[in-house]
């Protein structure tokens, strides 16, 4: 009871401060559609690799969190698995996204579109961050999304154009609700659909 209280009352900490707005919004610019196989490549920012088993590096990205163990709270402690899994599902949905829009994907292909999480935000904590913190639940929850950048990248090496897309939650009500990683998942699609629309066209 005490842990589902004390979840409670962490999820309201977290709805107080969510900003007015959802955060969100796609840029690319990449200006012709592929006429070429594409293979595709994910990969964790700097940042996001170094939060699988460490808070950020900046203070001010390290959320409400208290302590130095404190990853859920802190956006840190993801844990590795986690994170090869979010990369993982990720690249399944832009490789489905693509080959409904009729762009074909290919291991082999020499061009490539690189996409990397440059930051990803659980609804739930993270086995990692159960563990590190045994006072956590996973009855506890907050605000999560995502925010990915890409290159498109011909054979030569040459940049054929950038995309963006930015995407948190923010509204408390939805998150307790889904799973751990739910509005990363959410965004990952989203950003799928649009970059699918912008190579196909």
């Amino acid at each position: 009871m005490r842990s589902i209280i004390a979840s409670s009352l962490f999820a309201l900490s977290l709805a107080a401060t969510a900003p007015a707005l959802a955060k969100t919004g796609f840029d690319t610019t990449v200006t012709a559609p592929l006429s070429s196989a594409v293979k595709i490549e994910v990969v964790l920012s700097e940042d996001m690799a170094h939060r699988a088993n460490n808070l950020p590096k900046k203070l001010s990205d390290r959320g409400h969190a208290r302590s130095f163990r404190s990853g859920f709270s802190g956006n840190g402690f993801y844990g590795d698995r986690e994170l090869e899994r979010l990369t993982e599902r990720l690249e399944d949905k832009l490789v489905s996204r693509l080959a409904k829009k009729g762009v074909q994907v290919s291991d082999t292909a020499s061009t490539v579109l690189r996409v990397t999480i440059e930051d990803a935000k659980p609804n739930r904590p993270t086995f990692e961050q159960l563990s590190k913190e045994p006072g956590l639940s996973y009855q506890s929850f907050g605000l999560g999304g995502a925010e990915l950048q890409a290159e498109l990248i011909a054979a030569g090496g040459q940049s054929l154009g950038t995309m963006s897309y930015e995407w948190y939650e923010n509204d408390i009500r939805d998150a307790g609700f889904g799973g751990t990683w739910n509005d990363a998942h959410r965004a990952f699609g989203r950003f799928a659909s649009k970059a699918a629309k912008t190579l196909a066209n």
